[in-house]
């Protein structure tokens, strides 16, 4: 229990309240090029066969395996060279008894022809070719349909495309895909120490850099609206909140904790909105609060820099994945590493531990770089990820094994 929250609640039970207010996105159609990164809102069967026709897996001769049997280097097989196939090439042959078609990979098969003998088993002397191994039918060739069949489910509504799924979309020449839209999310940060970027700055005064921070962290999964900076009077914040309940979520920055300039939980209240958790189980990130205006939801992230990254991560992020309807959880790279020295936590609240990786010796080492304060920027900076410490698991110790949740994209170690 918490000494100025009536109750804590964990980051999970926290969605599962919420998750009956999670309104689902609209679907449109796009080009496939425009298209990455979204959301597929439609099952995709496949048009066709992948490969759509017989091909060779191998640079070599395409040959009747019936006319290779029994070759070896000491009785090389000998075949006439009829014709030269190269991926794309249109021009047709039908190979007769003891003729051959010297091919690329990925070229058609001619007619008749149900193997490929591989150039290292191939000898060239002119208009011949010499076999000094046999093949059986079917060696070396990608048979028509052998990587897709024609009418296979490929990908399932709910699909994040990234780029392995363009690449099968593309195969298929399929030119439209039919995705979830992007939610219009309004972002009202809060506080009147906040200006904006490229203000000059006066005594008290700090930039308004946790909105950078959260579009960010949203870019490509929505459309972010800044409404601006609501000051520290229920006036301000009841106006900017108004405006955007047309939107498909409000993200608040501060004001969500239990100070007098702490408005948002009551600006909620007094709009006609529902507070469904206020206050998380998590360190940093605790003062959290999400609700409900109308059809409209609300996450209120804390003001401090590494709460509101920790908050959005675990909150927001999982939210917004939901409208979107995207099968599956987020993933986040995580690896193993030996604690440099002991991490502290208090049981019942799950802690965020920034820590740095090195390398000694071949073996990743995690080194806490701040145990303590949510509002230094630095620490996730000089930080590569988190070591998460459970509710039920009071710290680690010195030199034990821990996960490392990775926030970077690559690693110096």
């Amino acid at each position: 229990m918490s000494r100025i929250f009536k109750s804590l609640t964990s980051a999970e039970n926290a969605l599962e309240k919420f998750s009956g207010y999670i309104p689902s996105i609209a679907a449109e159609e796009l080009p496939l090029k425009d298209a990455l990164g979204r959301v597929l809102r439609e099952d995709i069967h496949s048009p066709m066969d992948i490969p759509p026709f017989h091909r060779a897996a191998f640079d070599g001769y395409a040959v009747r395996s019936v006319d290779t049997f029994g070759a070896s280097r000491n009785n090389p097989i000998t075949l006439k060279v009829i014709g030269v196939i190269r991926p794309g090439d249109q021009e047709q042959y039908n190979l007769g008894e003891l003729e051959t078609v010297e091919i690329a990979t990925g070229a058609y098969l001619p007619n008749r022809a149900d193997a490929i003998v591989p150039l290292e088993y191939s000898k060239r002397v002119g208009e011949f070719v010499e076999v000094i191994k046999q093949v059986s039918p079917g060696a070396n060739i990608d048979r028509k349909g052998s990587d897709i069949e024609k009418g296979t489910l490929v990908l399932k509504s709910g699909t994040y495309l990234g780029p392995f799924e363009m690449l099968l979309l593309s195969s298929l020449n399929i030119t439209h895909v039919r995705v979830a839209k992007l939610p219009r999310i309004s972002v009202i940060s809060t506080g009147n120490e906040l200006v904006e970027l490229g203000s000059k700055l006066k005594m008290g005064q700090i930039i308004n850099s946790n909105m950078y921070m959260v579009s960010s962290l949203l870019n490509g999964l929505a459309e972010v609206i800044y409404r601006g900076i609501a000051r520290d009077d229920e006036s301000s914040l009841k106006s900017l909140i108004s405006e955007s309940l047309e939107d498909d979520l409000i993200v608040t920055l501060a004001g969500t904790s239990v100070g007098k300039k702490d408005l948002v939980p009551k600006v909620v209240e007094d709009v006609g909105g529902i507070i469904i958790v206020h206050g998380l189980s998590i360190m940093p990130g605790k003062p959290t609060l999400i609700a409900i205006i109308g059809e409209t939801p609300l996450v209120g992230l804390p003001g401090m820099p590494v709460s509101t990254s920790v908050s959005a991560i675990e909150i927001l992020l999982p939210i917004v994945s939901k409208m979107l309807g995207i099968r599956g959880e987020i993933v986040w790279p995580k690896i193993r590493a030996k604690l440099s020295r002991r991490i502290a936590s208090r049981p019942g609240v799950r802690h965020y531990v920034r820590v740095k990786l090195s390398k000694n010796n071949g073996e990743v080492i995690a080194t806490p770089v701040r145990v303590s304060g949510s509002g230094i920027i630095s620490s996730l900076i000089k930080a590569d990820g988190f070591v998460i410490v459970p509710e039920n698991v009071e710290g680690y110790e010195e030199g034990q094994e821990v996960q490392v949740l990775v926030y970077r994209r690559w690693l110096e170690l």
